[in-house]
Parts: C-alpha cells; structure tokens; sequence
C-alpha cells in the first residue's frame, strides 16, 4: 500500500528582490512547467533541516543555513500520471555564502528536467508547488 511522502523544502528568499529560489521542472509526458520549493525527501533517522542542508549540497552544490520552521503542508495530486501524497516540513532557508545570491540559473545535478532558478515575488506565469506555500509565506 503507497504510504505518504516526508518531504522537507526550503524559502530562500532574495534580500534584494525578495524572489524565491525554486527548482523549474518540466513534468514527464506533458511538458507542463511548474516551480517547487526546493529541497526534497527526508530520509529515516534525518531531521528535517538536515534534510535541506544535504539535498541543497547535492542538487545544486550550494550551501544553506537553515532557520525556522514556516509551517507543514500536505499535498495531494497526480504527476506523470501517478497518485501522490506528500507532508511537507516547510523551513526558512538562506544561502550561507552571499555570493551565491547572484546565481540567475543552476541546472540540477540529479534532475536534467530542473533547474534552480529565482521566482520573482509578484509571480510567474508557473504553478508553485507544493499548494498553499504562497499563502504561507504570506504569514511570515
């Protein structure tokens, strides 16, 4: 029986522009576009900050500290044709070299559908993932 997804993502937010750095991902089979807070599944025995800090280094080769927790969301839907079910531990995030700011787009070293790139904070013509991150942020 599919049980439920743990996943941990991060808001990193530019101090300039106040965009958020999100993975653009093209879905399998549709070629529809989407954003998602990056970060990914958090494995057994992982706290979820640790989470961020490995995918973060792993997906992009970037570096973060990890602040608090924004909230959980559960996210239910269907990609590449499959039924999905993920909690979603949400955190405050920010790049730990400043640097690392200026990047415009990062290609995902574990996805070559993905890229990492800023989501301006007036939106964008893409859906963000997972639901209710927009209104979340909005409370913080």
């Amino acid at each position: 029986m599919p049980q439920p997804r743990p996943l941990a993502v991060a808001v990193i937010r530019h101090p300039g522009t106040g965009a958020i750095f999100v993975d653009e991902t093209t879905e399998p089979g549709t070629g529809r576009v989407y954003h998602r807070a990056v970060g990914g599944g958090i494995e057994f025995g992982e706290r979820a900050a640790q989470t961020l800090v490995r995918e973060l280094s792993e997906e992009y080769g970037l570096q973060v500290t990890v602040g608090a927790q924004l909230g959980v969301l559960e996210s239910l839907f269907v990609y590449d044709g499959r039924a999905c079910h993920e909690v979603v531990l949400v955190h405050e995030a920010d790049f730990a070299a400043s640097e690392d700011y200026s990047i415009e787009r990062v290609p995902c070293r574990d996805d070559s559908d993905t890229i990492g790139t800023w989501r301006p904070r007036d939106g964008s013509p893409y859906p963000l993932y997972p639901d209710g991150l927009d209104d979340l942020m909005l409370e913080r």
